[in-house]
């Protein structure tokens, strides 16, 4: 574990919270069972109940102040469609493409112009996370903390940044749009390496869907950008560029956070740590695999930072998605306030 991470504490399973820290737990925060597997009503409101209990536990070490509820729903699509976000204009959407299917969020909604989070998981996921003793449990402890880690950051992130959330404002049309491809990357970094201890071995599989999504990122690009040049639709062009490039720095965070949990991690047993290795060299020899140390230097930064300062703590991991453009030959500037895409037709087809 790194020393020079503020931000970064040793995580163990809930139950280990000092019992002196006093929960941080918004007092109305409420846990609602949307669908459950029997008719049974009175083991849903316990099941409710228990998570309630252990959420408050876990916000003896994490800052739940701001979580206003937990939405465990059969119908995961359902709930987040249904869901009231106050004055958020961007609808976060869960992943769904062929590398896999989202079933968890951390959803920001804001009230009262203060950030707030509603935590919306598919029932299955953590069905199992007050049963100790199934096999299942710590993976659903594991997928239920992770989100309550998004919690804890939103609420660090509004609670430091300079002159507040509202200030968080990029400079310009570029800026922002380079920013929401890569933010995933720093968020799903936090989450996932304060979140790693509880299933050590997990990283493993978001390791192995990084080089997935890094094995496909050239044809998909390259493809879309041949087909640019026959409908000549930027709108079609920057979509799928934006989707498939924003999964891939989501897929960045989930892995290298995981990663430099393990390879930090005293405990860890050798082979594990071993195998970590070797999914990271696999990794960073793929043909765009240099993106995966680029883009573990820069969100050190972030991760790193302590308390908030500008958003020019974005500016290494933005550079590293402006390098990945460019080697498709899509060049980003700003042109009358506004978003400008120059792509060169003598780009050569060949990766």
């Amino acid at each position: 574990m790194d020393t020079d991470d503020p931000r970064e504490t040793p995580l163990s399973p809930p139950e280990s919270a000092s019992l002196d820290a006093p929960p941080t737990l918004y007092g109305k925060c409420r846990v609602s069972v949307l669908g459950w597997d029997s008719d049974n009503e009175e083991e849903a409101r316990t099941f409710a109940h228990g998570v309630l209990d252990l959420t408050r536990a876990i916000s003896k070490f994490l800052d739940l102040s701001r979580l206003e509820a937990i939405e465990l729903a059969t119908d995961y699509h359902g709930a987040l469609a249904n869901l009231e976000r106050g004055q958020i204009s961007a609808v976060a959407t869960p992943t769904s493409n062929e590398y896999g299917q989202g079933g968890a969020m951390a959803v920001c909604v804001v009230r009262d112009d203060e950030p707030w989070n509603v935590v919306v998981i598919w029932m299955p996921l953590v069905r199992q996370l007050l049963n100790m003793e199934h096999e299942h449990h710590k993976l659903a402890l594991h997928t239920f903390f992770h989100e309550l880690v998004h919690v804890d950051d939103l609420k660090h992130f509004s609670g430091t940044f300079p002159g507040g959330w509202k200030a968080a404002t990029p400079r310009d049309a570029r800026e922002r749009a380079l920013i929401a491809l890569v933010n995933p990357c720093q968020s799903e970094y936090s989450a996932s390496r304060r979140s790693a201890s509880i299933v050590p071995a997990y990283g493993l599989g978001y390791l192995e869907m990084l080089a997935e999504a890094l094995t496909g990122v050239d044809r998909q690009i390259t493809e879309a950008r041949q087909s640019y040049r026959l409908h000549g639709d930027m709108d079609v062009l920057w979509t799928i560029v934006e989707e498939r490039l924003t999964f891939l720095f989501q897929s960045l965070g989930y892995a290298l956070g995981h990663l430099d949990w393990a390879l930090n991690c005293e405990e860890l047993e050798p082979d594990l740590r071993r195998q970590y290795e070797a999914k990271l060299e696999e990794a960073s020899k793929l043909p765009s695999g240099w993106i995966v140390e680029d883009a573990r230097d820069a969100v050190h930064d972030i991760f790193r930072q302590g308390d908030w300062t500008s958003f020019d703590v974005f500016m290494r991991l933005t550079a590293v998605a402006e390098k990945m453009l460019n080697q498709f030959g899509i060049y980003t500037s700003v042109k009358d306030e506004c978003l400008y895409v120059d792509i060169p037709i003598d780009h050569a087809w060949q990766f």
